[in-house]
């Protein structure tokens, strides 16, 4: 069994929509964002709040106008994943070596990596090292699964195979962060109007919500 967990946290300002577009940007919390991106520091701030954790943090921002039936961001159940920041630092991924994925980073793999962390398999199934997801948006469209579920994600994290029949579905309300582990069963859902809507996503590796 899979463990898909979702979190309600604190309410979080959002700057002006200027069709502005962050690309997994690293920071630390201590240190705040890089000047360029200064603009979205009381957002991260409000995001970040009861984080604890000295490492990098990946920061992505997309700001864009949605017609009224679509989705701004990925439709159907998925799982974002692991970001693998060592791709991203070496150019453009190729289909085989996604800059997220299902299983963490190489780097992250054995004990001796980074952060220390470790995959294994055991009678009691997969032991996913901690990454969250911490997700804010200023227009409400976009929902999770929280509980367990079988099964392992597809390629791309896909869960469309996924039986979700007993779990718990959280709407996302706008002005919130959400914070999700790394296996949050999650989906983007077609806005009611046409809109100006802003995505921010701050992936987190050494730091999960717990149930």
């Amino acid at each position: 069994m899979i463990q898909s967990i979702a979190q309600q946290r604190g309410r979080v300002p959002f700057p002006a929509h200027i069709g502005e577009r962050v690309y997994m940007r690293e920071f630390r919390k201590a240190d705040g964002l890089p000047a360029d991106l200064s603009r979205w520091q009381s957002t991260v701030d409000a995001m970040l709040d009861g984080v604890d954790t000295d490492g990098p943090i990946y920061l992505m921002v997309d700001q864009g106008a949605v017609r009224a039936g679509n989705p701004h961001r990925r439709p159907g159940l998925h799982i974002d994943g692991y970001w693998n920041p060592g791709v991203h630092a070496h150019g453009p991924h190729r289909p085989d070596t996604p800059h997220h994925s299902v299983r963490p980073p190489r780097h992250i793999h054995s004990s001796g990596g980074d952060h220390g962390f470790k995959w294994t398999t055991s009678r009691e199934g997969v032991h996913w090292p901690s990454e969250a997801i911490i997700l804010a948006s200023d227009v409400s469209a976009c929902r999770a699964m929280v509980g367990e579920f079988e099964g392992m994600p597809a390629e791309g994290g896909d869960c469309s195979h996924i039986d979700v029949a007993g779990m718990e579905e959280i709407r996302f309300h706008a002005g919130h962060a959400y914070a999700g582990n790394v296996t949050m069963l999650h989906e983007s859902l077609p806005v009611a109007v046409d809109c100006l809507r802003t995505v921010v996503r701050l992936n987190v590796p050494g730091w999960s919500p717990t149930a």
